[in-house]
């Protein structure tokens, strides 16, 4: 794929989003626009906005009403209703949020809004370069836990964990990996599914509250993050914004990316010397 088709892919869901950004969002229809499937669209959309589907919008909608709250005479509660909002209470708390400033403030102080801005993606992340495996199918044992990252990822790593070290199944070769279902900037924090898994193909009971699983196979470009986990996203915006538009590779639809985490107790490491792997799977 090259850069220029995937600028004018996303170009041409932007357009469709700015042009009916008063009606419900069909991701379906998006996601057909963009070429990519529903599964991944989220993921290319954010990295290449800087925000999710949604909250694109939902600034755009606040942006309108901004300048409805400077030069138009139209009630605050008229404005929250066009931003779909279902009460002023809501449509304040919002827009509180996103500027700082109540409506009222802006309307009766005429406050000057600062334009959105985007955390800039490093230069050495822009030029990141995979290495291309081809992988066989992995068995592995998960255990899942729903709710946001910081408190589902220990939860389920701690209960996969305790059955690979009580078993006595925690060999040198033995991997840690992570699959993260759904976009935190999309799904709602409480219902984010985050698998922790260990590459082992042993029995399991009722008891153990674990499920088996396999990463299917195929090719992957595999990228090398260093650093805290707080900065996965930054590399993930790099890998889906620069270098998959650049390369010659398109996404495999409807796997998952994946995550291998290399350092042994990541506890006892400091984040500056984490590092991860992250498989994105291609077709």
């Amino acid at each position: 794929m090259s850069k220029t088709l995937h600028q004018e892919r996303m170009n041409k869901v932007i357009q469709a989003i700015e042009n009916k950004f008063d009606s419900e969002l069909s991701i379906k229809a998006l996601s057909e626009l963009s070429y990519y499937s529903e599964f991944h669209f989220h993921r290319v959309f954010r990295s290449y906005v800087g925000e999710s589907v949604y909250g694109y919008r939902k600034r755009l909608l606040l942006e309108r009403a901004v300048k409805q709250l400077l030069y138009s005479e139209n009630a605050i509660t008229q404005i929250a209703f066009d931003c779909g909002y279902d009460n002023q209470a809501s449509f304040n708390k919002a827009f509180k949020n996103q500027y700082g400033y109540t409506p009222s403030q802006v309307r009766n102080d005429r406050v000057a809004i600062q334009p959105h801005t985007f955390t800039m993606i490093s230069d050495d992340k822009k030029h990141m370069k995979p290495t291309i495996k081809n992988i066989d199918d992995i068995n592995v044992i998960c255990a899942r836990e729903v709710g946001s990252y910081e408190v589902a990822a220990p939860k389920a790593w701690g209960r996969v964990m305790r059955y690979g070290y009580s078993n006595r199944l925690m060999a040198k070769h033995i991997r840690s990996i992570g699959i993260t279902h759904d976009d935190p900037q999309v799904t709602d924090a409480n219902q984010i599914r985050y698998d922790a898994c260990l590459d082992l193909d042993t029995p399991i009971t009722p008891e153990d509250n674990l499920t088996k699983h396999v990463i299917a196979g195929g090719s992957y470009a595999v990228f090398l993050h260093k650093g805290p986990y707080e900065g996965l996203q930054e590399t993930y915006s790099a890998i889906f914004n620069h270098w998959l538009p650049e390369s010659e590779y398109e996404l495999k639809r409807e796997e998952p990316c994946f995550e291998i985490y290399l350092n042994r107790d990541p506890r006892k490491t400091k984040p500056e010397n984490l590092k991860t792997e992250i498989y994105v799977p291609l077709s």
